[in-house]
Parts: structure tokens; sequence; C-alpha cells
């Protein structure tokens, strides 16, 4: 029997920091107990396509994620280069509005915190307050990557690179 809103063992609940309460409907649940049964195989794959950008891009005038750490299980889920300008020619933005142009989808993952308005107004911190973030946010470029990716997918994504890094 469900007894949530009886008075038995009623205590009352307490705030001990700001934060948001998320709920999971049925559905969502049921939603994600079929994505649980194909999540070693969509990790398999982004695997895969990880080691095959690793194996092509590794000549090309970007930064590419470190190797995962030993005995760990990385879940390859963003592949991340980073733009150093000075050594590609161009900035993050610039890639990644030609990239655009050439029809590969991309995005910014992620701004650093000190530069987003909220906290940046709140405490008064500057882009200089945090060098590194914000080098690192600036220069941070995530490629297409996910499992219903095919190989011919990836090699637009480096076709396009090293025609635009050339």
């Amino acid at each position: 029997m469900w007894t949530r809103f009886s008075d038995k063992d009623f205590k009352h609940s307490e705030v001990v920091e700001p934060g948001y309460k998320f709920n999971m409907t049925h559905l969502q649940a049921a939603m994600g107990l079929v994505q649980l049964e194909k999540l070693e195989r969509f990790w398999q794959r982004r695997r895969t396509l990880w080691s095959y950008y690793d194996q092509h891009l590794r000549d090309l005038s970007l930064t590419l994620p470190p190797p995962a750490a030993a005995r760990s299980r990385h879940a390859y889920h963003l592949y991340t280069v980073l733009v150093d300008e000075a050594r590609a020619g161009m900035s993050r933005d610039r890639l990644m509005a030609e990239l655009h142009e050439a029809n590969i989808g991309t995005g910014v993952h992620y701004v650093a915190q000190h530069l987003q308005p909220y906290y940046r107004d709140k405490y008064g911190w500057t882009p200089d307050d945090f060098p590194n973030a914000r080098r690192h946010s600036r220069q941070t470029l995530p490629l297409p990557l996910g499992p219903n990716l095919a190989t011919e997918d990836l090699d637009d994504v480096i076709a396009a690179l090293r025609r635009i890094l050339a």
C-alpha cells in the first residue's frame, strides 16, 4: 500500500542547500530501461569511432583528447579537440563556422562558468580571473560522435577538417 502521505513515520524535509528536484515519470523510466539494454552496444560503437578519430586526426594541428586512464572505463561521450589559434591558424569559432559551412554540425561544450553572466555579475569575475578555464573554454570543440554515425560520417568530418586546416 502506498503510504507517502500518511502520518506514519512522517518527517519534515529540510533544504540544506539550493538545488533542483527532479522527478522521473513511469514513462521516462520505461524508456530508460529500453535504452539501458542498448548501453553496451552503444558504448562499443562510440569507442570504435573514438579510435577512428584518434587514428585519422593525429597529424592535424589540433590537440586530441588524452587516452583513457588506466583501469578506467571511459564514456567516449564527447570527442573534444582543442583548437589553439596560433597552431591551427584560426580560432575555434572560425573553425566551427567553416565546419558548419561544410554541413558538419558542432557545438560548444562548455563556456567557462566564470564567463557566464550570472556568475560574472554575482561575483564580479572577469575573464582574466581564471585564465586556464577561459583558454580551455575558447579552444574546446566537440566533433560529431554517436552510436548511429557511420564511419563514412566520420570520414566527412575528417576530410572537412583536413581541407579547412590545410
